[in-house]
């Protein structure tokens, strides 16, 4: 599957992100209709023998829509996940469950002037951004499209929310694998900021592997200032 979206940035006012994501995962990031999405996912459930109730697909056909809003308003531009039941017969079985989620997007990331590069700032900023120690995850470094990138994986605490809990109830963690890569251009500018989550956090360098196959042949392709913007929205207008 291509990728193909754009979004507001300073000048020029737009650019076109083309990358690869898997054929096979649930793609919830607006990139696909609501009734594909929909389709892959009923699909999943009819390869495990799970019947879903004619009031259950329209509750998910719901959170669809609801969730392809909420990532366009958030600028997400690749959202989606991958599960392989523990039954699994295929070629990529692994005896066990995978259950990954992952989402992307693109920003502006300036070049830092002083005697670290790029991606030594970023080996400092990230962990203080998602709140674990840089040397507690394992780095690498590798070339894509865009730029220069940093992998990044770890165990991660992250804070679940209990439905219906009380409000002084104390917060609720669970332990996921964590990767994450950034791609910045030699130079500075609009930059892909990739994270992805594992259920099991020995899955997390696998997971890496696969954010660094999206990350790897991605580009970032500038539009001008008067060109359709790909996502439908209108062109922002040229005036000073």
């Amino acid at each position: 599957m291509t990728v193909l979206t754009s979004a507001e940035a300073d000048n020029p006012t737009r650019w076109t992100l083309s990358t690869r994501v898997p054929d096979d995962w649930v793609d919830l990031s607006g990139s696909v209709s609501v009734e594909e999405s929909l389709g892959v996912i009923r699909a999943a459930f009819d390869d495990v023998g799970v019947e879903v109730a004619a009031q259950d697909i329209e509750l998910l056909r719901g959170g669809i829509e609801a969730w392809h809003d909420i990532s366009r308003r958030q600028n997400l531009v690749i959202h989606g996940f991958v599960y392989q039941g523990a039954e699994y017969q295929g070629p990529t079985a692994t005896g066990t469950e995978v259950f990954w989620d992952v989402i992307g997007t693109v920003t502006e990331i300036k070049q830092f002037d002083g005697p670290l590069s790029t991606q030594e700032v970023l080996r400092h900023v990230l962990p203080a951004k998602m709140g674990f120690e840089p040397n507690d995850a394992y780095t690498e470094l590798f070339e894509t499209g865009i730029g220069p990138a940093i992998g990044m994986t770890t165990e991660y605490e992250m804070p679940i929310e209990v439905p219906g809990a009380a409000e002084d109830t104390e917060p609720t963690t669970r332990t996921v694998g964590l990767a994450t890569v950034v791609a910045v251009p030699p130079n500075g500018g609009p930059s892909l900021v990739l994270a992805g989550w594992s259920l099991d956090p020995a899955q997390r360098n696998t997971l890496g592997m696969l954010l660094a196959r999206i990350a790897g042949p991605a580009t970032i392709t500038p539009l001008p200032a008067a060109g359709r913007p790909t996502n439908g929205a209108s062109a922002p207008s040229s005036e000073a």
